[in-house]
């Protein structure tokens, strides 16, 4: 198999070209057509040779009009991948029963994937032999590739799946830590979101607080710890951007600031570092987390930008520091003009702002990317 850095652009060459498609496939045989089969191919797997990938294999206990898998990846003359597809934008939830039939049917087969050509699930059976797990342990959304890389965990993993490396038994153990990591960061979200009473008082007990009352954790403490869990989660995030802010020539930063005549003050600095926090905390999913990494400011006269990517087109909000104590942030319409001496008042607009701000460039990039391959 090639390098994973070149695994890795060829796969986002193929999502860039099915975001740019995907509206001309409008049923079931066009998506596995144009959608599917590539990534097939990514994967190591000619799709154009019988003895490697086969379509409608049976896979039912009836002689009589069996059920028949989309497409089956063949190895010593056995079935060991399942392929169900279905027409671009089909709920594959709904649809995974379908799939772990073939799970019961097929015996060799202990690696399904459910797909509509553009969202990708990986399925094993950890838990009972041939019976499927009941969620994904990889998924690959080819979408979300056209608009930041392929995290390199996934890379990593779909590597395990292609031809030059499958093996079974290490695809089974890389999924179940897959699985137990996926359902460990759902637990811990959840505990930064809202602390239980077990969490609280086992963290007070390590800062040497025992025997303290539920009352005093749920009206004084809970709220404590949350807010501690919030700066502990993104000083990862600050810390690289605070490394890529590093990363700029003094010389050049010094002629900036001389030429402007701007400071930014330490108020602002602060916001930006506000948004930031609570933007991580308030990530609907794991592709708006890693997003905030994007989250950049600059200084002008009289006013503070923050905006995602892009200055113009991301703009978030212009802040402009108050000597009253209370400040203004200005935020796109429907919210406006905020003016407030409590930050905690601007994180609707903010998270809302920021959802928005996220889909329109992605959009305007798929837009770009899909002029540039008619051009």
């Amino acid at each position: 198999m090639e390098t994973l850095s070149g695994f890795q652009e060829n796969l986002t060459a193929i999502a860039q070209r099915s975001a740019a498609i995907k509206s001309a496939c409008s049923n079931e045989e066009s998506t596995k057509l144009y959608l599917v089969l590539p990534v097939i191919g990514a994967l190591g797997y000619d799709y154009t040779d019988p003895f490697v990938v086969q379509p409608e294999y049976a896979a039912d206990f009836r002689n009589e009009m069996p059920e028949r898998v989309d497409y089956v990846v063949m190895a010593d003359g056995n079935p060991v991948i399942a392929i169900e597809c279905k027409k671009v934008g089909t709920d594959l939830s709904a649809n995974r029963g379908q799939l772990r039939t073939y799970f019961s049917a097929l015996q060799t087969v202990h690696l399904g994937i459910m797909t509509d050509g553009i969202r990708f699930e990986f399925f094993v059976d950890c838990e009972n032999p041939n019976v499927m797990d009941q969620e994904p342990f990889l998924t690959l959304d080819m979408e979300a590739a056209t608009r930041s890389p392929i995290p390199a965990d996934v890379i990593e993993a779909l590597s395990l799946i292609s031809r030059s490396n499958f093996h079974p038994d290490v695809i089974a153990e890389a999924a179940e830590e897959r699985l137990v990591a996926k359902r460990l960061r759902a637990v811990l979200m959840q505990e930064v979101r809202e602390p239980s009473d077990e969490l609280c008082r086992l963290v007070l007990q390590r800062v040497g607080m025992r025997n303290v009352r539920r009352t005093s954790i749920q009206t004084r403490y809970s709220s404590l710890i949350r807010s501690a869990f919030e700066d502990a989660l993104v000083l990862p995030v600050l810390d690289k951007l605070r490394s890529l802010q590093a990363r700029k020539t003094p010389e050049i930063a010094q002629e900036v600031e001389t030429a402007q005549r701007i400071v930014t003050t330490d108020r602002e600095l602060a916001v930006y570092r506000y948004v930031c926090r609570r933007l991580a905390y308030l990530a609907a999913d794991e592709y708006q987390f890693a997003a905030v990494e994007r989250v950049q400011h600059k200084d002008y006269v009289g006013k503070f930008v923050v905006y995602y990517e892009r200055e113009r087109k991301g703009r978030l909000f212009d802040f402009i520091e108050g000597s009253n104590g209370y400040d203004k942030f200005i935020f796109p319409e429907p919210f406006g003009e905020i003016i407030t001496n409590s930050m905690s008042d601007i994180d609707q607009a903010l998270k809302t702002t920021f959802t928005q701000r996220i889909r329109e460039l992605a959009s305007a990039k798929a837009s770009e990317a899909k002029q540039l391959q008619t051009a």
